[in-house]
């Protein structure tokens, strides 16, 4: 994130620029600039944030608003029940603004914090509590509670956001000394820092609503906006017009977080609400339509689903939508939808302050009020003349507003025209969510590498940003599929000089739905710092015990070699646990494997954080029948300890060293010693890395007997390495 009111770094380049061909590629790369404006992913994430508090409320919203006459009887009969209901959704959603402008500001002030450095965080959202109840006339005279539901959401969000950014800059700009150097905690000095910031926006917000009072004939803030929106709706007779006007206005506060129902209730009341009943009193009497567009006809017809015809979007992602979350959140949305209570879809994608769901959020419920208001016109649709609760579920409201079936059939076809609006502007939203998250995951990447090379330890999981968000939510992922066994092996065949398959090397593969083949290390170590990596080394150990069942079974039909083995990788921890190590044992003898069949693999990195009891351990593992492989040797004094001990019957040599034997005399001096050592000490030395026949040729002359890979095979799933091995000669070993 960049901050407030600067726009991101990363910007399209001159000819990218010029490369773009059509409008929607400037409006993408416009928007990619706008979502990385600190403040609008504060709004963004403000309003994710609030996404519990919004489900218990709108669940308790169709608890008491379920359109079935028996239950509405049961729940007036259960007072205590009702009771229950109104009184957590109106802890929930009858103060719903409220909770968006803490959450709107702690976002903003914590994005901050990671840009600037640290400070004192917390004391943003009480500015902006402070803020946004001056801004409504809390406490005032006639003071409406109604006003901290939805009514207020913008004003909320403006709290939060300037109240936040104000209070951050001061805080930056003012950082008090410690009044208790002793103290034993630091709470009351980060306190006492934001003391005057919070006075300052305190101040600020006080005096611009005592302005608005003194100056207008409003009371607050929040009045004198919802006074101004109101009275920019003039006209006073029902017709398509001043309907798509209506609409139009409605939606696009609805948007940017406007409770446009509220706002302009008191036009949908006198000029929309009174043409239902006089369609029914004229049909009644034998006469025609009086008037087509009425607040039922907007509600049953235009607007399916809520505001933007959210009903739409929800039918879109659910038949073509890819990413798991959106789909995820939609079918979670599903049911509240269905009685047209949006919110969970409202703010929890989000649609609200969406630059990319703009255009199908203003045009589907004025594209579907033109087709119902045109079947109407023509006679397909009778006019709406029962006025039905804003809850009624689709079919079900269209129906019992006309009296006709032909209701209920214009609702599913607008539903179906919405989903088609909607779904290019899903496809723009998907491919740019699928473009960030590759992104984050490329930085998420590059991070696991630079510990690599430094050989360090990183704390993933507790990485600042938008890094540690991604590694936490990967590694749930890695977790989730260790649990289910859905991790994937691949395998690197291994051939001899004469281009005989002698094994297989075991690869783990995550492949993950939106960042595709995830880097191994990358998922070992996610699985280390989430508590899983012993889960996960079984479950790897579990699935290449079977294969390498399979391939035995192979190797005695003459398919395989006999001697061809299965090499699996094992971490320093499991090789220095007596349990992991029985049950790899124990596993092997399950399986009734052969002696050497399957063949355990530590790198020389891990042997570095071996203590004195692991030789016992891998002592343990070979006379069991499982030879062991010390993987990327060099020189490292750690390897040739334990090399002597005569434990690894296998050495893989450095991947460096194979690669640049060719161009490196000292590499191919280092290699030819380690193959005499080889000799003197009883192991097989294999080359890893082995891309060209000229690279092979010259690590066969340095003494290396066995190959693997690109020259040969890349991994491959099983399936592909039994049919590569059985192409290959089958030599006697």
């Amino acid at each position: 994130p960049v901050p407030f009111g600067v726009q991101c770094s990363k910007r399209l380049s001159a000819d990218e620029r010029d490369g773009r061909a059509g409008m929607l590629d400037k409006v993408d790369a416009l928007f990619a600039r706008l979502e990385e404006v600190m403040a609008f992913q504060a709004i963004r994430q403000g309003l994710i944030l609030t996404i519990p508090v919004l489900l218990v409320g709108s669940f308790c919203l169709i608890f008491l608003n379920l359109p079935l006459e028996p239950y509405q009887d049961a729940l007036a009969g259960a007072p205590h029940i009702e009771g229950l209901l109104n009184f957590v959704y109106n802890a929930t959603m009858g103060i719903f603004s409220l909770y968006v402008a803490v959450a709107v500001a702690l976002r903003y002030a914590n994005a901050c914090a990671e840009w600037h450095g640290a400070f004192f965080i917390q004391g943003a959202p009480f500015a902006a509590l402070a803020a946004y109840l001056m801004s409504v006339g809390f406490g005032a005279e006639g003071f409406d509670l109604v006003v901290l539901s939805t009514r207020s959401l913008f004003i909320a969000i403006v709290c939060g956001l300037a109240s936040s950014v104000l209070y951050c800059r001061l805080v930056r700009l003012r950082r008090a000394p410690a009044l208790y150097g002793d103290t034993l905690d630091n709470v009351f000095n980060q306190a006492v820092s934001g003391l005057l910031p919070i006075a300052a926006v305190i101040a600020l917000f006080a005096a611009l609503n005592a302005a608005v009072a003194a100056l207008t004939a409003s009371s607050c803030i929040e009045q004198l906006f919802f006074d101004g929106v109101s009275a920019l709706f003039p006209l006073a007779t029902a017709t398509l017009g001043s309907g798509l006007l209506y609409l139009l206005l409605n939606n696009v506060m609805w948007f940017f977080g406007i409770h446009g129902g509220n706002m302009l209730d008191g036009v949908a009341q006198s000029v929309f609400v009174p043409g239902t009943a006089a369609n029914a009193a004229s049909l009644a009497a034998g006469g025609g339509t009086v008037q087509i567009v009425t607040k039922t006809f907007f509600d049953v017809f235009a607007s399916i689903g809520g505001a933007g015809a959210l009903l739409s979007l929800l039918v879109a992602i659910l038949l073509f939508g890819h990413r798991r979350n959106v789909r995820r959140l939609s079918a979670f949305a599903a049911v509240p939808m269905a009685f047209n209570v949006s919110e969970i879809m409202m703010f929890g994608l989000p649609v609200v302050w969406n630059p990319t769901l703009f255009v199908p959020f203003i045009l589907v419920p004025l594209v579907n009020l033109v087709v119902a208001y045109a079947a109407t016109a023509v006679g397909l649709v009778p006019p709406t003349v029962v006025d039905v609760t804003w809850t009624a579920p689709p079919l079900v409201g269209g129906y019992v507003a006309t009296g006709s079936v032909a209701g209920a059939v214009l609702q599913l076809v607008n539903i179906a025209v919405g989903a088609v609006l909607y779904l290019p502007f899903l496809r723009r939203y998907e491919r740019a969510a699928d473009e960030r998250a590759q992104d984050e995951y490329r930085g998420l990447l590059a991070l696991q590498r630079e510990a690599e090379l430094a050989q360090r330890e990183v704390a993933l999981l507790d990485a600042p940003g938008v890094l540690g968000s991604v590694a936490r939510s990967l590694a749930e992922d890695v977790c989730q599929a260790v649990e289910r066994r859905e991790l994937e092996l691949h395998y690197q065949p291994q051939f001899d000089a004469d281009g005989a398959a002698v094994g297989a090397e075991a690869l783990l593969r995550f492949r993950h739905p939106e960042y595709g083949m995830v880097y191994p290390p990358l998922v070992v170590e996610l699985a280390a710092q989430a508590g899983v990596l012993e889960d996960l080394e079984r479950a790897v150990f579990d699935r290449a015990l079977d294969d390498a069942a399979r391939i035995q079974e192979l190797a005695h039909e003459g398919v395989v070699r006999e001697d061809f083995t299965v090499s699996v990788n094992a971490t320093a921890r499991m090789l220095q646990d007596a349990d992991d190590v029985d049950f790899v044992i124990a596993a092997v003898r399950a399986r009734g494997l052969d002696a050497g069949r399957v063949v355990v693999e530590a790198t020389e990195r891990e042997a570095l954080r071996w203590d004195a009891g692991a030789s016992q351990l891998l002592r343990r593992l070979a006379d069991a029948g499982v030879p062991l492989a010390i993987d990327d040797f060099s020189m490292g004094r750690t390897s040739f300890q334990y090399l002597e001990t005569s434990v690894f019957s296998v050495v893989k040599l450095d991947g460096a060293m194979a690669q640049g034997v060719l161009e490196n005399e000292r590499y191919a001096e280092i290699v030819s010693s380690i193959t005499k050592l080889s000799e003197q000490l009883g192991f097989t030395v294999l080359a890893e890395y082995v891309e060209t026949a000229e690279q092979r040729d010259l690590l066969h002359r340095l003494g290396c007997s066995y190959f693997q890979g690109y020259l040969y095979a890349p991994a491959l799933p099983y399936d592909q390495m039994v049919e590569k091995v059985r192409s290959a000669p089958r030599l006697s070993s």
